[in-house]
């Protein structure tokens, strides 16, 4: 056996992470939020004005359909109140809106998708948003379709439209 000195280096390499659920990844969100691990999926957060939109993600952080998912988030206010809301499947994502005049903290979010029951913690959304990092929709359908604000160009997911700036 090698002694510990002789041993090749591991290679400083970042880890993936699928065997810490709910945790920070360092990919980069494809929505602009902020993403988790889930089971063997992935989950992302993205704050948009009174709204919670919830994107399920493979291992290559591509969206998933989500006609059939189900799900709740629990919201806990800075102010240490805690509330639940239905996530409803809008086009690609799921939507929840948020109680008026709710700044929220952390947010749980289960859901069951693809025959998975899913969880998933974010935290520290009140400092995020305090930051400047809530994500402001600058596209949207020009038919106004409900959950086709985004922050990138693309194609309505209700209509098929192209999303058009927001001026």
């Amino acid at each position: 056996m090698p002694s510990i000195a002789t041993r090749p280096a591991r290679p400083p390499t970042a880890t993936h992470g699928h065997k810490a659920a709910g945790e920070t990844h360092a990919h980069t969100s494809p929505h602009g939020g902020t993403v988790r691990t889930a089971g063997k999926y992935h989950l992302e957060l993205v704050q948009q004005a009174g709204q919670l939109q919830v994107y399920l993600l493979d291992d290559n952080e591509k969206t998933l359909p989500v006609t059939r998912a189900t799900g709740t988030a629990m919201l806990l206010s800075a102010a240490g109140k805690t509330s639940s809301v239905k996530l409803l499947p809008t086009g690609n994502h799921l939507v929840a809106a948020v109680p008026a005049g709710l700044t929220l903290r952390t947010a749980i979010v289960s859901l069951k998708a693809n025959g998975s029951s899913l969880s998933a913690r974010f935290e520290k959304l009140d400092s995020e948003a305090k930051a400047g990092k809530v994500a402001a929709a600058a596209y949207a359908c020009p038919m106004n379709c409900e959950g086709s604000a985004s922050i990138k160009p693309g194609n309505c997911p209700k209509c098929g439209m192209a999303l058009v700036k927001k001026s």
